[in-house]
């Protein structure tokens, strides 16, 4: 009879112990599915994120885009200032030549040159983007 006591003690702790294991595969089932929802929340966030990142760079392709072209309309811009220049040189030489001052083209070019240069130090310092300026 002893035997069968045994027996039937180790059968109950054995059946203790397995419900206690089904109770923690339970409890893990529950975690890996809590697990499993957060991660399909976080996967729709990255999606939302990745949504905002391809906006954003499409807006940053499309501003760089729009400097580049800004660039482009400075040089021409530049170039347009230097004929402008130029031509009024020429006739700022022939003006004086007209008026019976006879002055070299080189001159005249130096004498632009210096209104140039005192216009640049006269601006140093100062933002050229701000109202005030312009």
């Amino acid at each position: 009879m002893k035997n069968f006591e045994e027996i039937l003690e180790k059968l109950i702790n054995e059946h203790d112990f397995l419900k206690q294991m089904q109770g923690r595969i339970v409890e893990n089932y529950d975690i890996m599915i809590q697990n499993q929802r957060e991660n399909a929340n976080n996967h729709e966030l990255v999606i939302e994120n990745q949504t905002t990142i391809i906006k954003n760079q499409e807006i940053i392709v499309n501003n760089q885009i729009n400097i580049v072209r800004n660039q482009k309309q400075i040089a021409q811009n530049q170039i347009t200032l230097d004929v402008i220049q130029q031509t009024q040189t020429h006739l700022l030489n022939l003006v004086k030549k007209l008026s019976g001052e006879k002055e070299s083209i080189e001159d005249t070019m130096q004498f632009v040159e210096q209104i140039r240069e005192k216009s640049e130090e006269n601006r140093k310092g100062r933002t050229l983007n701000e109202p005030s300026h312009l």
